[in-house]
C-alpha cells in the first residue's frame, strides 16, 4: 500500500509540473482537428472567450495557439467590455501582453468605465506603490526597494512603457475624464511614457526603408528578390532560395508555382515590377504597365495593378483599370489604411497574414467560417437519410427525419433504437401551424 500511495503521489506531482505542457498540446490538437473554426470565438454567458480565459490564467502557449493557429479575434469584449489585453494587463501577465500586442490587438479599446489597457497598467502601478508603503514595515528595506511589491512595480511600469511604445493613446479619457497620465503620480514614469510615445510617432513618419531592404531576400539576405509566388503574388526570395520555400514567407499561403521576374516584355529596358490582377502575371515595368488594359502575356482583362512594393509586403498605390468599353483611364487610389496595416505588420512580429492589397488575410477565413456555420445548420435541419428534405418528423429518442423517410422506418436511423416510433410531424403553413402526433400501434400506452 505505501508503495502504491507513493507511486500515485509521484504521478500527481508529474501531472502538476507538466500541466501547462499538457494543456498546450491539447489545444494544438483541438485546433488542428476543429471542424468549425468559428467556435474559437464563442462566448460564455459572461462574454469570456477562450482567449479571455487564457489571458486571465496566464496560459501563454494556449493564447499563442489561439491567436496564431486558431485566428481568434483579439478584440472581443466580455460583459464588462474588457478585451483579453485588459485582463492580461490587470493580472500583470507580461508575456500575454507582449503576445497580444505583437499579434495586432487594439491598444485603445475602452471597457465599461472607459479605461484602456494603459489606464489599467498605470492604475495598477500606482496601487502597487501604495501597497508597498503600507506593507513594508522595515524602513531600511523600503529605502532599498526590497518591498514585496517591487516586482509588481517593475512589471506594471514595463507594461505601461511597452503599450505606449506600441501606439497606446496617452490622451484618451475614461468616463471620469482621466487620461492615463492622470493616473500616474510618478513624474519619471510619465516622462518615460511620453518619450516612448514620441519615439513611436517619429518612427511612423519616417520615410520608407531604402530599396535595398525591399530587394533583400528574406531567406539568405544576400540575393535579391526575384521570384514571384503564385497564387498569392508575393515576392520574397531569390532564385536560389525559392525552391526550398513551401509557404510564402509573407502571407503563409501555400506556394503552388514560382516564376522568375524577367525584364519588361515591352521596352526591355527595365525589370518587370507591376503585378496584374486577376491573371497574376508580372511582365511589365511601371511605365509600360500604365498604358495597358490587357495583360500582354495572357491577353486577360486587367482589373487592377499592384506595384512591386506591395508584392514585397510594403506600402504602395493600387491602380484600378476601367473596362475597355469606357474611357480606358486609370484610377489611382491611395490606400492609407493599407499602408498603416502593413507598417503595423512589419513592426508587430510578422505573424498576421497580409494579402497583395495590403489588408490582413481575414476575408477568406471569415467566409470559410460562415460557410462552415451554414453547413452546420444544414446538417442539423436536413434529413440524415435522404439529405434532400428538411426534418419534419421527430422520433421518441430525439432524432428526426423527413416524413417520407420516416414512414418507411421501424427504427431510428441514428441510434438504432427499436420501435422508438413516437413521431411528431410538424407542418408549417404561412397562416397556421399544425402539429400531428402519431403513435405507432406497437407502442403501448404504458411505455
Amino acid at each position: 500500500m505505501p508503495e502504491r500511495e507513493s507511486g500515485v503521489r509521484v504521478n500527481l506531482m508529474l501531472n502538476k509540473m507538466e500541466r501547462n505542457v499538457i494543456i498546450h498540446n491539447a489545444m494544438r490538437v483541438l485546433l488542428s482537428k476543429l471542424p468549425r473554426p468559428w467556435i474559437v470565438d464563442e462566448k460564455k454567458d459572461d462574454g469570456y472567450t477562450a482567449l479571455h480565459l487564457a489571458a486571465l490564467n496566464n496560459h501563454v502557449e494556449v493564447a499563442e495557439q489561439l491567436a496564431r493557429a486558431g485566428k481568434a479575434d483579439l478584440d472581443l469584449q466580455n460583459v464588462n467590455l474588457q478585451t483579453a489585453l485588459h485582463l492580461a494587463v490587470e493580472r500583470q501577465h507580461t508575456q500575454i501582453v507582449r503576445l497580444l500586442v505583437r499579434e495586432g490587438a487594439n491598444l485603445n479599446v475602452a471597457d465599461k468605465d472607459g479605461d484602456t489597457p494603459l489606464h489599467e497598467a498605470l492604475r495598477y502601478h500606482t496601487l502597487s506603490q501604495l501597497r508597498q508603503l503600507q506593507d513594508v514595515q522595515d524602513v531600511g528595506r523600503l529605502l532599498m526597494g526590497l518591498g514585496a511589491q517591487g516586482q509588481d512595480k517593475k512589471s506594471s511600469s514595463f507594461i505601461a512603457c511597452f503599450l505606449a511604445a506600441h501606439g497606446a493613446d496617452l490622451e484618451l479619457k475614461n468616463k471620469k475624464g482621466q487620461t492615463p497620465l492622470d493616473l500616474c503620480p510618478d513624474p519619471n514614469l510619465c516622462k518615460t511614457l511620453t518619450t516612448c510615445h514620441k519615439d513611436r510617432e517619429s518612427h511612423d513618419i519616417e520615410p520608407a526603408a531604402p530599396s535595398a531592404t525591399i530587394d533583400e531576400c528574406l531567406v539568405c539576405s544576400d540575393g535579391k528578390r526575384e521570384m514571384l509566388f503564385s497564387p498569392c503574388g508575393h515576392v520574397a526570395c531569390c532564385n536560389a532560395c525559392a525552391p526550398r520555400v513551401k509557404k510564402c514567407l509573407i502571407c503563409r499561403e501555400n506556394v503552388l508555382s514560382r516564376t522568375k521576374i524577367e525584364e519588361c516584355v515591352v521596352c526591355s529596358d527595365r525589370k518587370a515590377s507591376v503585378l496584374f490582377r486577376p491573371c497574376g502575371h508580372m511582365c511589365a515595368c511601371e511605365s509600360c504597365a500604365a498604358l495597358m488594359k490587357k495583360c500582354v502575356q495572357c491577353r486577360a482583362q486587367i482589373q487592377h495593378m499592384l506595384p512591386l512594393s506591395i508584392c514585397c509586403g510594403r506600402g504602395g498605390d493600387v491602380t484600378y483599370v476601367k473596362s475597355s468599353n469606357t474611357t480606358g483611364a486609370t484610377i489611382t487610389e491611395l490606400k492609407s489604411d493599407q499602408e498603416e496595416e502593413i507598417s503595423q505588420q512589419n513592426t508587430g512580429g510578422g505573424e498576421a497574414l497580409l494579402m497583395n492589397n495590403g489588408s490582413r488575410d481575414t476575408s477568406h477565413s471569415d467566409i470559410q467560417k460562415l460557410q462552415q456555420q451554414l453547413q452546420d445548420i444544414k446538417e442539423q435541419t436536413m434529413c440524415p437519410v435522404c439529405l434532400d428534405r428538411l426534418k419534419n418528423m421527430i422520433f421518441l429518442c430525439g432524432h428526426g427525419t423527413c416524413q417520407m423517410c420516416g414512414d418507411r422506418m421501424s427504427e431510428c436511423p441514428i441510434c438504432r433504437k427499436a420501435k422508438a416510433i413516437l413521431v411528431t410531424e410538424v407542418t408549417d403553413f404561412s397562416l397556421s401551424h399544425k402539429i400531428l402526433l402519431k403513435v405507432d400501434k406497437e407502442v403501448s400506452l404504458d411505455s
